[in-house]
């Protein structure tokens, strides 16, 4: 496990330097700062368990290197991809489609969640009881009371409108 003061050297000797060096790779000194802090934890981390680090700053060098090359790969990814997502992106929602978002951000938190992984993500009751953490019961009640909330904001808006 690594100690106290193993740490402390490192924040105190080496923590800039490393910085520097992976900012200098990865073009950002955000970037490069986040990874060395994420190289960090997981350091301290593993060293918890029962593989050891026998050389701190050069683990920290390697794994910060790896995430920050990472990181540049998946932006490259998006940036070639974002043409074409823009490209399919979906039509503008219909007057329906912006009632029911209305109406279901109307909902309390539960209901909302529960309508949203029931009826969106087609999950079945026992399904939603479980990633709710709530017991089967419970999921059918808060689907009927969203259910009926749901039915009379949107029975609302189909009802004309007296004039005045």
């Amino acid at each position: 496990m690594l100690s106290d003061a193993d740490l402390e050297e490192f924040l105190r000797d080496g923590y800039r330097r490393v910085v520097g060096a992976v900012a200098l790779v990865s073009g950002s000194p955000a970037t490069a700062e986040d990874a060395v802090q994420e190289a960090l934890v997981r350091a301290v981390e593993r060293s918890k368990g029962p593989n050891d680090i026998e050389s701190l700053e050069p683990w920290i060098v390697t794994v910060a290197l790896n995430l920050s090359r990472s990181r540049l790969r998946r932006l490259i990814v998006e940036r070639r991809t974002r043409p074409a997502l823009v490209a399919a992106s979906p039509s503008p929602p219909d007057a329906d489609a912006v009632d029911v978002r209305r109406a279901l951000a109307a909902l309390p938190r539960r209901q909302r969640e529960a309508i949203v992984l029931r009826y969106f993500l087609d999950l079945d009751v026992r399904e939603v009881a479980s990633v709710m953490g709530i017991g089967e019961g419970t999921a059918k009640s808060t689907l009927a009371r969203a259910r009926g909330a749901l039915a009379s904001r949107l029975d609302d808006r189909s009802e004309p409108v007296p004039d005045a």
